[in-house]
């Protein structure tokens, strides 16, 4: 493979483009002179005090990531280009890429320290809650949850606003853990109540998984055969989760009939334990213990999710802290410390402990600030490197010295999809959620494998490559109607009296892959803009080529 990433000449490419206008507002605002207002931010939010007072950077993950290299005896990959790190940081941390607009505006600066300054650019922008909203919402509940006590809007809705406030992960985890209310009124509520059947054991799984790192659920039958949980640690977290009630609320609805509300969710205090069959045949009790040996009152005096969201929220227990860095690690970098992100133990060490240990306890000091933790992360010389493999860096499994290619999710693909061809703003209307979210039910059955399972990959079958060249997302993508991407690329390039064809494949180019085609690229565009006349279904081939290339799927 190349350098450069390209898809119509048969090689990958790189970034860049002119043509349309508000590009150079960015060179004021990254030089830090005034903040961008860039397509879709219209909103002026004010810096998150929490956040300020965590370092930017910590200079210890290059120096210990280098370590490891020296060890190893590997080279690191080149470090990525602007055009590199501009469409990855806004995948990573908005969950799209970067419109002509915002494109044009960052390669249009010329100074160091820019990259940081986009960073902190897009942790205040609208779609950096949404992005990680919708992450958390699929990771509580799946995406397919169907279930009537299940307010998924409720849940989505609220994680915005944590991600938005910046409220410390150590808060956030207690309320989902411990929260009580009406799911409708207290979105963190829906968790637990997605996954109360078979009296809990999926939410004690899920729970240990999702916030400790660690997979505790085989031993709910049987001690486990290689780490060191027993079966009454599964039960003694489950015990936990005793004393929850539920009650569905009904209300008149504009009939005057009665109909269902919403669901309510409380714990009445419990001296009652669990009862498991062991392997031999004879039956176990357990009464609350947290996975560190830990206990709390057998008796009536406590809440005992709230006592249990204490614990996995202590600071003494640093299992929470290490958990979420590892899982944002592999969000960032395609692989985490611990991988998979949610087994550790002493089965499956961490490649990096001594890294994982310092950025873990940094991260408690911070006041679990999220958005630190981001700046250190996309900070790294780890995250800033290319993803293109020589075989100087081919050895990379676990050294992080060449960036992994991470296939886009589902809902990434569709906000970038949308991104790219401006066919609607997603979210801003009642009508255009609607459509998202009839798109996003294609996506989500085509992205499905044979047992229904959810899919964390592009996994290249024959539907979803049918629906991404031929269906409704994509028609509606190449459509020249009046105030379309293309009709409206072709009207401003027509007023230039000067290379109209470069404005024209600049502007494809930039808003498919946010990046200038190359020489050869830019060539064989104007061949054949000025062989044919109809400079609408050039375009229209062009484009559809490049939506549907590796480079456009591929978050690199």
């Amino acid at each position: 493979m190349t350098t450069r990433w390209a898809c119509v000449g048969g090689r990958f490419a790189a970034i860049g483009v002119t043509g349309l206008a508000g590009a150079l507002l960015a060179a004021v605002v990254l030089a830090g002179l005034a903040r961008p207002v860039l397509a879709g931010d219209e909103s002026k939010p004010k810096p998150d005090e929490s956040s300020v007072k965590a370092p930017v950077r910590l200079d210890y993950i290059d120096a210990l990531i280098e370590e490891g290299w020296a060890k190893a005896k590997v080279k690191p990959a080149r470090m990525a280009t602007d055009e590199e790190f501009l469409r990855r940081v806004y995948l990573d941390l908005l969950g799209r890429i970067p419109n002509v607009q915002e494109a044009k505006a960052f390669l249009a600066v010329r100074e160091s320290g820019k990259r940081q300054k986009l960073v902190e650019y897009l942790l205040e922008h609208p779609d950096y809650a949404k992005n990680f909203a919708t992450q958390w919402t699929i990771l509580l509940i799946g995406r397919n949850a169907q279930e009537r006590m299940v307010d998924r809007g409720s849940l989505t809705s609220w994680l915005r606003k944590q991600f938005t406030a910046n409220r410390p992960w150590s808060e956030t985890v207690h309320e989902l853990v411990s929260g009580t209310g009406s799911n409708k009124e207290n979105g963190a509520v829906n968790f637990v109540l997605a996954h109360l059947e078979f009296d809990a054991v999926p939410l004690t799984s899920r729970t240990t998984r999702l916030f400790l790192g660690q997979q505790i659920q085989c031993t709910q039958c049987h001690d486990h055969p290689s780490n060191d949980w027993k079966q009454k640690d599964f039960w003694g977290v489950n015990a936990f989760f005793k004393g929850m009630r539920t009650e569905e609320v009904r209300k008149a609805d504009a009939t005057g009939l009665e109909a269902y509300d919403h669901t309510e969710l409380r714990d009445e205090p419990t001296d009652s334990y669990v009862r498991f069959e062991r392997r031999n045949g004879l039956m176990g009790i357990a009464f609350p213990q947290f996975l560190d040996g830990r206990k709390i009152s057998q008796g009536t005096d406590v809440v005992r999710r709230s006592e249990l969201g204490k614990l996995i929220a202590d600071p003494k227990n640093g299992d929470m802290a290490k958990a979420f860095v590892n899982r944002m690690w592999a969000h960032f970098l395609g692989r985490g410390f611990v991988n998979p992100v949610d087994d550790f133990g002493s089965h499956n060490p961490p490649s990096h402990p001594e890294l994982l240990d310092k950025m873990a306890a940094d991260f408690q000091n911070s006041g679990y600030d999220v958005k630190a933790l981001c700046r250190w992360i996309t900070a790294s010389r780890a995250y800033q490197l290319s993803a293109v493999r020589t075989k100087d860096n081919a050895k990379d499994e676990g050294l992080f010295n060449v960036m992994q290619l991470k296939p886009m999710t589902p809902e990434q693909l569709f906000d970038s999809l949308i991104t790219a061809t401006t066919s609607h703003r997603a979210g801003t209307r009642e009508s255009d959620l609607k459509k998202r979210d009839a798109w996003m039910r294609q996506f989500l059955f085509a992205f499905a494998n044979d047992e229904a399972e959810e899919t964390t990959n592009f996994q290249g079958t024959i539907p979803q490559a049918l629906m991404m060249m031929n269906g409704e997302l994509m028609n509606d993508a190449l459509s020249c109607k009046p105030g379309s991407f293309l009709h409206d690329v072709v009207t401003v390039a027509s007023r230039q009296s000067r290379s109209p064809q470069n404005v024209m494949l600049d502007s494809v180019y930039l808003g498919a892959l946010s990046r200038y085609p190359t020489t050869k690229e830019r060539n064989q565009g104007r061949q054949y803009l000025e062989s044919f006349p109809d400079h609408l279904q050039v375009l229209q081939d062009l484009f559809w080529s490049l939506l549907n290339s590796n480079e456009f799927i591929l978050n690199h």
